[in-house]
Parts: structure tokens; sequence; C-alpha cells
């Protein structure tokens, strides 16, 4: 690589009261698969925002292509070639694949579309990615994983010489994973640039030759990743060296068990039996699509079983609603923890009591002392960062918001909780807050049931893993036997 095709010069961003990029500068070359590394608020976002017309850059410049700029119009950035592909798809559902693939960009004479080149050229882009995907489906039929190859198809129709990935792989299983990475070098080759941000640093290492990480909006580190440890690069992006990157548990599970699960079919699953100790941290190993949300849908009583027994501390659950699970002492923090775990544009009090507020109100009235009182008691517990209780939870970072998800089912006293992903799309600093949370919780006695996609974290928390695969137990591994390679055959369906 010899041919740098973008730098940034100082490049600073302020807002109201906030030094949000502070000099920024680094460069990118062709054909360079570079990694935007740094926790949640570090400004990477902000920065690609100057890149792609979003922000204007309060000063510093731009150079680009051999031109330098003090800011980059949106009309500018796409004619320059660069285009994002961010978390948040920006496709229509409703519309087919191909149209999807040319808004803004159709071929043809002004007037009249070029259809057909639209679905050659479509047809050809998914065959070149060894993909069968029919162009004329609607976007609403496609899995996540394959609204990304459009929304990265889309990027490239538009002949984009720098492509940025916002967490490319948050949705994606490992096979999925594959194919991306195999188009990501399949575009390196040709020329094009990649930024890459991933919180996920095993994939940062396996695609990135380079790395740039930010720390409160400056550049605090940019280092060749062959010479670089996982270790250092974590101290690097967290400003602190993390000894034990998994905390150690204090106490031990009790013998009692807190939860039987006997015979249970339903959403998919096959028959399933299980038993969780009281103060024990069970872990369920998978490949995406292998039944584990399914399963702790059923258990929290948001889908209806078909047949089995549920017992909670000896008592049949038979409820038809998560509100029965809530009563018998079930909390599920979900997957999604925006769609369903959190209402955005409330305040974090309001989110904090929301399953408990009957304990905060009397006749029908709140006490608002009382309220305010716990829901302080829980950020002060969890180390929430909000200049305010009223601050709506949408402007919290990824970290923060899951932890105002762990304070609302705290306030509901819940004796099992359902961890389902706990750290999609959080940072390296925030993740290992969430592992100690958890852990202090199971040393408190508390049952935890953790689905988790990342086998590595598995091993780290769990006191017993339990794979999935295709909608049944594969088997049940002790902690003394775990071994990521034997799980992941297991998970395959490899036994």
């Amino acid at each position: 690589m010899s041919n740098t095709i973008l730098r940034l010069n100082n490049l600073s961003k302020e807002f109201p009261g906030v030094k949000a990029l502070n000099e920024v500068s680094f460069s990118l070359e062709e054909g360079e698969v570079l990694a935007l590394l740094g926790e949640n608020g570090a400004g990477k976002s902000t920065l690609i925002k100057c890149l792609t017309g979003a922000n204007i850059p309060t000063s510093g410049t731009i150079e680009l292509f051999g031109k330098t700029y003090s800011s980059l119009p949106p009309a500018l950035s796409r004619s320059l070639g660069i285009s994002a592909v961010y978390q948040e798809f920006n496709l229509v559902p409703d519309l087919p694949i191909v149209e999807n693939v040319f808004m803004g960009n159709n071929p043809g004479n002004g007037i009249v579309v070029d259809y057909k080149q639209m679905l050659e050229r479509c047809t050809d882009m998914f065959s070149s990615f060894g993909l069968n995907i029919n162009p004329k489906a609607d976007v609403s039929t496609l899995s996540p994983a394959m609204m990304q190859i459009v929304e990265i198809t889309k990027a490239i129709m538009l002949d984009c010489k720098i492509l940025i990935l916002d967490e490319p792989t948050a949705p994606l299983t490992l096979k999925e994973t594959e194919i991306l990475f195999r188009i990501i070098k399949d575009l390196k080759a040709k020329g094009v640039a990649i930024i890459y941000i991933s919180h996920r640093l095993e994939e940062v290492f396996e695609i990135c030759s380079r790395a740039v990480v930010l720390r409160d909006g400056e550049k605090v580190g940019e280092m060749d990743l062959s010479k670089t440890s996982r270790k250092e690069l974590i101290r690097i992006m967290i400003g602190r060296e993390l000894t034990n990157y998994y905390p150690q548990r204090k106490c031990k599970p009790s013998e009692q068990v807190i939860m039987n699960v006997s015979g249970l079919v339903g959403n998919g699953n096959k028959e399933v039996s299980f038993e969780v100790h009281k103060g024990e941290i069970l872990g369920f190993a998978g490949l995406v699509g292998a039944g584990r949300t399914e399963l702790m849908n059923v258990l929290f009583c948001d889908v209806p079983k078909e047949s089995g027994i549920i017992t909670v501390n000896g008592k049949t659950l038979d409820g038809h609603s998560p509100h029965h699970a809530i009563a018998a002492g079930i909390s599920y923090l979900p997957e999604d923890r925006k769609a369903r775990g959190l209402l955005l544009s409330n305040s974090i009090s309001f989110n904090v009591t929301l399953a408990s507020i009957r304990k905060y109100s009397k006749w029908g009235v709140i006490n608002n002392k009382k309220e305010i009182d716990a829901v302080q008691k829980y950020c002060n517990r969890l180390d929430i960062k909000t200049p305010s209780l009223k601050k709506e939870v949408q402007y919290l970072s990824g970290g923060n918001q899951q932890k105002v998800v762990v304070s609302k089912w705290l306030s509901a006293d819940g004796e099992i909780i359902i961890f389902d992903e706990p750290t999609r799309g959080i940072d390296v600093g925030a993740k290992h807050e969430i592992y100690e949370i958890m852990i202090q919780l199971a040393d408190e006695g508390k049952t935890i049931l953790m689905v988790s996609s990342e086998f590595e974290e598995l091993i780290g928390v769990a006191d017993r893993i339990i794979v999935m695969s295709e909608g049944e137990f594969a088997g049940t591994v002790e902690k003394k036997d775990f071994n990521k390679e034997v799980m992941l055959d297991m998970a395959s369906g490899n036994r």
C-alpha cells in the first residue's frame, strides 16, 4: 500500500458544551482495511459523520484524492466515493431489493429507468458474492444479514472508493460473517479502502491491518495490528489495564434448585429439560437460529408453550403473558434492548421503574420522592453515567442503556434474570462492567440465564453451559470441561 487516498488533518468538532473531536489526524491507504476503535462516546460516530457530510467540522481539513476540503457536504461526499453502512439500515422494506440497491442511482436516460440493466447488475453482484438472492423480492423478506449485504451492494453500485462499515457483524451468524469477510477481501483487492468499526476485537485482528484508537474525542493510538496484542489494544482503548477481563466469582452456586424445566416444547423448539440452581450463572451457547432466544421467550411467558412443565421455587408456572413470569420472579433483558427493553424517548427514571411502578405508588398516585430515591440508588450502584435522571435513554451509550435495563429488573426484584446477548453492541470497557454486575448479582443469590453467541464470554462468566443446536439441547458442559472448539463443534450439530 503506497497510495494515500484520505488524510484527516487536526480534525475537530464541537457541539454546545462538548468537544466531540479534538485535532484527530490519520491517513487511509488505497485497498486498506483500517479499524476505527474506541469505547462508546469516543468520537467514532462524529468522525464518520464528518466524512459523510452529516457533520461540519469545527476546524481542521480533510484531504481526499489529493484535494483539501474544510467540510464535505453529503452530495459531494457521495460523488467522491464515500459510502457508509450503519447499524441501523437505510432500506425501504416494502420495495424490491433491486430498487433499494439503485435508489437515487437509477441507470437510464434520465426519463426512462433501465430496469433490465438494474436486475442484471444486481444479480451479477450477488452471484459474485456467492449468494442466490432474488432482486425482485421485497427487502422485508430478508434476514438482517442479507439486508447488510444489500446495503453493501448499494454502496458498491455507487462506485464507492471508501466504504465505512459500522458494527457490520452484529446481526450475522458465523457463516454469514465469513461471507462478509470474503466480500471485504474482494473489495480490498479491487482497491476499495474500508474503515471498519467493531467492538469484536477478534475480527479486527482477522480482517484489519492497522488500527486507530479514539478516546474522549482524541486519537490516543495508531498501530500495526500484526505487532499489537489484544491486551495492549484494550489498554489503549479504555486507558487502563484490565488485569481480570472476566471477574472471578466469590461464591459458589447453591445446591437449591430454583427452576426446573421438564419436557418443554414451544416456539419452534423440540423437547428440552434442565434445572438451574440459586446463585448459578447458566449459559446457553449456540449458533444464530439454534433456538436459545425462542426458549427464553417461552420461559418469560411471552410465547405460549405447547407442552412441558416449568416450576419456579417448586410452584408450576402456567403463565400466558410476561406479567405472570414477572410475578413468579423472572426478569428478561432482551437481545434487542432498543426495541424490546427500553422506551427510548422516555427518561431514565421512567424506564427504571416501568416494571415495578406499583412499588412506588398508592391508590394510583406515584410517590415521586420514593421513586427518584430508588432510581438514584440503582444509578449509583451500576454507575450509570448521566447528568440527569430525566435524560432520555436514547441519548445514553449502549453500555449505559443496558445498565438501565438491568436497573429496571433489579427494581422489580426478580430472582431469575435472563440476559439475552448482554454485551451486544457494547464497547470492551462496558462489557467488563456488565460482567461484573452479572457476577455480583449471582454472588448475592440471583440466578442468571445467560444467552450469548460469543463462546469466550460464556466460558469467562458462566458456571455451566448448555449448548443448543436446531431447537434442541446438544449437551451440557461443566466448568471444568469448558472448551470453545468442543462446544462450537456441538453447536454445529456434531456430537
